[in-house]
């Protein structure tokens, strides 16, 4: 038998989460939660809505929506669902079970913005995902850096060392300062809650007015008195909060380096230092891809740059309900009836919907089809942020 029947439905109740769970986990080679570790698990679903797949012999797919937000272009933050945990049981890959997974999850979702982190990159295009934002890795040679006396320190920082203190505050700080940036989501407590559990190694978190900075400290092995920090985690909603935090990191005693995970592209922290070779950045990575579920909503929900409006036309194949053309000008965005000047499809859009590149080069790519050529440098001016679009948070 070459396709099995099955059924979709919402999972509800501990035992078939857990089962779920189980087989995402086994999705990627890891073990099935612990009796120990399923409370955290079973938490993390507080605001998720789980699909599960079922024929004859059980489970054999899943997928989980977090309930969450996105901020916008502009500053507005509408719904989003966060999508992770997707996974077909090995013995029921490649018959169509994944994409009715997708399908379901889509159709049934009241969110105009759903995105998710992939762990292969040829998936989820299909399904109209496309790499909205990209993050890469900061290093610090802390024997070369040391800010420069016009960075714009400004305020005080409050050291936080305590484990439980610091998981009561994570999620209370990811809710104020989580959405500051365009890109930005919050996730639920009982997310934060099991992800914050797991963390080993000496924590430190350093609190600013404006921001904050999560971080552990391991010692470097064969050496004495030599640690290394990773800074998980730093949210800055003005530039004297990231100079501040910075300041504070780099005066931190015995440290020799310190790796900032996922950092914005355009984040230029040699700019703060004496010495720019201090800095090294690496592992450029996709972040957010990132799927419009409603297009008329969330072309209208953004802000756009001062330009010409461009009409654009999209295609949607798995939604066609999203299939049309766009009229997109600085005072929104609206269906049509005019003539498209740019063609594209849903993923490509969803790319280019937060800014992250300019539209000229997915169109240089072959990504978009130019019908007028007037309408890119138009396009770029509408679309493009005076930054990149980042989200800081892995889920």
């Amino acid at each position: 038998m070459t396709t099995p029947p099955f059924d979709i439905r919402t999972l509800s109740g501990e035992e078939e989460l857990r089962a779920a769970l189980v087989l995402f986990r086994r999705c990627l080679h890891g073990n099935p939660p612990s009796d120990e570790d399923w409370p955290l698990a079973y938490g993390s679903f507080d605001q998720a809505t789980v699909l599960g797949a079922y024929d004859d012999s059980g489970v054999i797919g899943t997928l989980t929506a977090n309930s969450s937000v996105i901020a916008l272009p502009g500053g507005k933050v509408v719904p989003m669902d966060a999508v992770s945990r997707v996974g077909v049981r090995s013995d029921r890959t490649r018959r169509g079970l994944l994409s009715a997974i997708m399908r379901a999850h889509l159709a049934g979702t009241s969110a105009p913005i759903a995105t998710l982190r992939a762990t292969e990159g040829v998936i989820y295009r299909r399904y109209g995902y496309g790499v909205a934002t990209r993050s890469r890795t900061t290093k610090l040679d802390f024997a070369k850096a040391r800010l420069h006396d016009r960075a714009p320190v400004a305020g005080d920082v409050r050291l936080v060392q305590d484990k439980e203190e610091i998981k009561r505050l994570m999620p209370e700080l990811l809710r104020r300062f989580g959405t500051a940036h365009p890109g930005g989501i919050i996730m639920s407590d009982g997310f934060w809650n099991m992800v914050l559990h797991r963390q080993n190694g000496s924590p430190g978190l350093v609190v600013h007015e404006d921001g904050f900075a999560a971080y552990g400290v391991k010692e470097i092995p064969g050496e004495t008195y030599a640690y290394a920090m990773r800074v998980g985690h730093m949210f800055a909603a003005i530039p004297a909060a990231r100079a501040t935090l910075l300041k504070f990191l780099l005066g931190i005693d015995l440290v020799r380096h310190a790796e900032f995970d996922g950092r914005p592209v355009d984040e230029d922290l040699e700019l703060l230092l004496v010495d720019p070779r201090a800095v090294h950045y690496s592992d450029y990575e996709d972040e957010t891809w990132l799927r419009l579920v409603d297009v008329p909503a969330a072309l209208a929900a953004r802000v756009y740059g001062d330009a010409e409006p461009v009409v654009i036309e999209v295609v949607d194949d798995l939604l066609p309900a999203n299939s049309g053309r766009y009229r997109i000008g600085p005072d929104g965005a609206e269906r049509t009836d005019q003539a498209a000047q740019l063609r594209l499809g849903v993923a490509d859009l969803g790319a280019a919907y937060l800014g992250d590149r300019p539209m000229s080069q997915y169109a240089a790519a072959g990504l978009v089809e130019v019908l007028d050529e007037a309408a890119l440098p138009a396009a770029d001016r509408l679309f493009l942020l005076d930054r990149a679009p980042w989200c800081g948070t892995y889920f």
